[in-house]
């Protein structure tokens, strides 16, 4: 196997985002639909983008565009308080980066927190692509925004990995035919088990490298 392309999702694989999706979500159900949610109640309606979470599920239909502003609010506001830069991941980027990888991110974010997320922790500069929900008319676990990165870089399915940290990440990858890796390397991530077994399971960015290592 020779990889030249690595695709990564983006919440809970990049970026230890997911606290700040559930808070900021589960604001606006609060102020809005009177609900108290937990953190896996927010998790389970993921694959929709943030504001497409809120517009289907939010009771309070007439005030949907309020409660994905508010969103949005939260979300820039908490960000630094919420989501920590991560020298490992940076260093993965970098040394993926020097290394001549193409990389692109597949993920069910919207276009507008994704853009906030990455320039907020200095990965903008990283990657190749960037497929957002807002581009994918069928989210994950459908593998249509791997399949459209990939086209974007020219890259072929026997030469491109795809790294996630959910159910969903991993029928993506496996529904476009790519090796796919589950990684459990961030402290919250959205699946803790799998039921779709990935060709490889890593807990810390150097099992990629030595993964890479082995495969030049």
């Amino acid at each position: 196997m020779s990889i030249t392309t690595v695709l990564f999702d983006f919440d809970g694989t990049l970026a230890d985002t997911l606290p700040i999706c559930i808070h900021s979500i589960g604001e606006a159900f609060k102020k809005y639909d009177g609900k108290t949610l937990t953190g896996p109640d927010v998790v389970a309606m993921f694959g929709p983008t943030e504001a497409d979470i809120i517009r289907l599920n939010l009771g309070n239909r007439e005030a949907a565009e309020e409660a994905v502003l508010l969103f949005y609010e939260l979300y820039k506001r908490e960000h630094e308080r919420m989501v920590q830069p991560n020298a490992d991941m940076i260093a993965l980027l970098s040394e993926l980066k020097q290394r001549g990888y193409r990389m692109g991110i597949v993920t069910g974010k919207g276009r507008d927190s994704l853009d906030i997320s990455l320039e907020r922790l200095g990965m903008t500069s990283y990657f190749d692509v960037t497929v957002s929900g807002d581009e994918m008319s069928r989210p994950k676990p459908d593998p249509e925004g791997v399949l459209t990165a990939m086209k974007s870089l020219g890259a072929d399915k026997a030469e491109t990995l795809f790294i996630g940290d959910s159910e969903a990440d991993m029928r993506a990858g496996k529904g476009a035919g790519v090796f796919t890796i589950g990684a459990h390397w961030l402290e919250n991530v959205q699946t803790h088990r799998f039921d779709t077994t990935p060709d490889l399971f890593v807990t810390r960015t150097s099992e990629l490298i030595a993964f890479l290592d082995g495969n030049r």
